[in-house]
């Protein structure tokens, strides 16, 4: 079978890194590029850790483009200490010169085939490239995403962080008209890793999940023994796992829009599940996650 063309475009903390690593290693995908933004981390730190990711893994021959310093309107919010950090992965080659939004655009139309989009950050660059040349619509197969929620946010009561930093570049992503999946807070949740399948992933030989084995171990200590959580949340990979598999998933189709206004909701993804708006639906949205075959695809894509 042919393998599926993505581009990703990330904010590289803990997940996103395992995501890229995902991504690169399935051979169901192929990634054409990765495109980073400031979100959990200024665009600096985000690309140095993709970049280090990448090339401590092998893949030194994908693309890494990096895009906006901040969101399209607002300042950029904070994030959480354990994100934001510079990881010790050494990159050894600079950035791919250029701009995202213009590689974005670039390479999309320029592509043989409709490629999906896999955005795990703020949706800026995103909203950037459709500003700057609508036509990529027509040459995204679809958007598969990691934002949003239904039932309660991680970042205020009712968003998620990736929404929460730039609901106005995520509310032009959900009116453009394409295709999108939302790979939220209600799926992740649904997706925890126990250290028992760390060690799993830990055990496989190849360079990728050496890699994502230290990530994971960080994790560990983080949310299960720091937390008691039963495992650590990789939100990202999850969205690459439904593009290789998307049956694991259990959606609905219905209307998504984003609060951009709300001085305590800013950054909510509004999901009219019961149909109670009449507007007609625009999004997959993530309800539930089979975890066995998460994790599956996790293994195929880290191992040999």
């Amino acid at each position: 079978m042919t393998p599926i063309p993505v581009i990703l475009d990330v904010d590289t903390g803990y997940d996103d890194a395992v995501a890229i690593l995902m991504a690169a290693g399935h051979p169901s995908l192929e990634l054409l590029g990765v495109t980073t933004v400031a979100g959990n981390a200024p665009v600096e730190i985000t690309t140095a850790n993709t970049l280090g990711v990448l090339d401590a893994a092998g893949y030194r021959h994908v693309p890494v483009v990096a895009g906006a310093h901040r969101p399209l309107l607002r300042p950029l919010g904070p994030a959480s200490d354990a994100q934001q950090k510079r990881f010790s992965f050494a990159a050894t080659r600079e950035a791919t010169p250029g701009y995202a939004a213009d590689w974005l655009v670039e390479t999309l139309l320029a592509a043989p085939e409709p490629v999906t989009l896999v955005p795990l950050a703020p949706l800026t660059n995103i909203a950037l490239a459709l500003h700057k040349e609508p036509r990529i619509l027509e040459r995204v197969k679809e958007v598969v995403l990691m934002g949003g929620a239904v039932h309660g946010g991680n970042t205020s009561p009712v968003a998620e962080f990736n929404i929460w930093i730039d609901p106005e570049a995520a509310r032009l992503v959900w009116q453009a008209g394409w295709p999108i999946t939302m790979v939220g807070l209600d799926v992740t949740r649904q997706a925890l890793i126990p250290p028992e399948d760390v060690a799993r992933v830990k055990a496989l030989a190849t360079p990728r999940a050496q890699v994502v084995g230290e990530l994971l171990d960080f994790c560990v200590q983080r949310e299960v023994e720091g937390w008691g959580q039963p495992g650590v949340q990789i939100y990202d990979a999850c969205a690459v796992a439904a593009v290789v598999e998307p049956g694991m998933l259990t959606t609905q189709h219905c209307f998504v829009d984003v609060e951009t206004q709300g001085q305590l909701t800013a950054g909510m993804t509004v999901c009219d599940l019961a149909g109670r708006t009449g507007q007609p639906a625009n999004c997959h949205v993530g309800l539930g996650i089979d975890y066995p075959a998460f994790f599956q695809v996790m293994l195929e894509a880290l191992g040999e």
